[in-house]
């Protein structure tokens, strides 16, 4: 009798942590210990009934899968221009903006039936940057927050996922880590966070948030061009 009492107690309790948090999927990522592979924790508000989550992120640069951002675009054919007796043009690293490659569903919450829950539309988002580890004798400046101004939106159909390629370290931003003297040869370690908020189609409040890891230095891509 007393083991029925205590079990009923325990389902209403945990009822009740699941109707405040409107997220099952926060509550379960807190107690697995949070983010896993570079994937985020579920997101959404608790009237949509959906559970938004970035599934995944995958770092690449020029159509390969890498978290080893560029910092610098060294001269490839240097030696042969200093030992050439005529001038010869020079022939420059590939260097353009380091991307990722996101995957974001949108599945019902525990409980939830498919059909109930709405496309969910994603207006704007930011990432954050923050040194996860930075080697002894480096310098491993903050890099600022990259604010994406409202533009293309990006809708995730109910019960469904997209898969967008978004910047992960811009050109801009990696000048700007040069410039604040940012180490190139010791390679630190970063982790950027993506946040994104939007609305269901009855106007209600999402957001999510995923992040990855990246290191940043002077990799040499010459033989890869």
């Amino acid at each position: 009798m007393v083991r029925e009492v205590v079990n009923k107690v325990l389902v209403i309790l945990f009822l009740l942590l699941v109707t405040a948090c409107g997220d099952i999927g926060t509550l379960i990522g807190d107690l697995a210990g949070g983010d896993v592979g570079g994937s985020g924790q579920c997101g959404g508000a608790g009237e949509t009934g959906g559970c938004i989550r970035i599934e995944s992120i995958v770092p690449e640069f020029d159509g390969k899968n890498t978290s080893n951002v560029d910092s610098v675009q060294d001269t490839c054919n240097l030696f042969e221009m200093r030992t050439a007796t005529t001038p010869i043009a020079p022939k420059y690293e590939v260097y353009k903006d380091h991307s990722a490659k996101l995957t974001i569903s949108n599945r019902p919450l525990p409980g939830v039936q498919p059909t109930d829950i709405s496309d969910v539309t994603l207006e704007k988002y930011a990432i954050t940057y923050r040194v996860n580890r930075c080697p002894a004798g480096g310098n491993c400046p903050p890099i600022s927050e990259l604010f994406v101004a409202p533009g293309e939106t990006m809708v995730i159909p109910s019960n469904g996922s997209i898969t967008v390629i978004l910047p992960l370290v811009p050109i801009a931003t990696r000048m700007a880590y040069v410039g604040l003297g940012g180490t190139d040869s010791h390679k630190p370690s970063y982790t950027a966070t993506y946040s994104f908020t939007g609305t269901d189609s009855f106007r209600h409040p999402v957001s999510v948030v995923g992040s990855t890891e990246f290191t940043i230095g002077n990799y040499d891509r010459c033989a890869e061009g």
